[in-house]
């Protein structure tokens, strides 16, 4: 276990494998990577650039339930999340998804009646790119 350059690499002798997707009562041995990302949090909520955390690691070591526990961390200090599970295909399905995942997330943040410059923006940014009707 441990970083470089951003990439979290989960380790490979996690004894506790519930299953595919199943949350484990205690995430053990990640306080390195939680950091990391609390940090991550705290530089963008400072309006710092920073880098993106990947998390990569064989099958069952816990990659899921890290990512799971990030999302809990960043909506308990009020982030928006989108979470979509992608996979290689060759129609349009992810875009769909996404555009409707992003005019969601920006709706819960406020609704349209009361979008400042910046909220506005982004809807003509996503209409631009084709993402949502007119």
């Amino acid at each position: 276990m441990g970083t470089s350059r951003g990439v979290v690499i989960v380790g490979t002798s996690n004894p506790y494998t519930p299953g595919a997707g199943a949350r484990p009562r205690a995430l053990i041995g990640r306080t390195e990577q939680q950091s990391l990302f609390d940090a991550l949090l705290t530089g963008l909520e400072r309006q710092r650039s920073m880098r993106s955390m990947l998390v990569v690691g064989l099958r069952g070591v816990g990659k899921t339930a890290l990512l799971r526990d990030c999302v809990e961390r960043a909506r308990a200090r009020n982030w928006v999340i989108i979470d979509i599970e992608v996979s290689k295909r060759e129609d349009d399905a992810f875009r769909r998804q996404l555009t409707f995942e992003l005019r969601g997330a920006l709706l819960g943040l406020s609704p349209r009646s009361r979008w400042g410059e910046a909220a506005t923006r982004a809807a003509a940014v996503l209409q631009s790119f084709g993402l949502v009707p007119a």
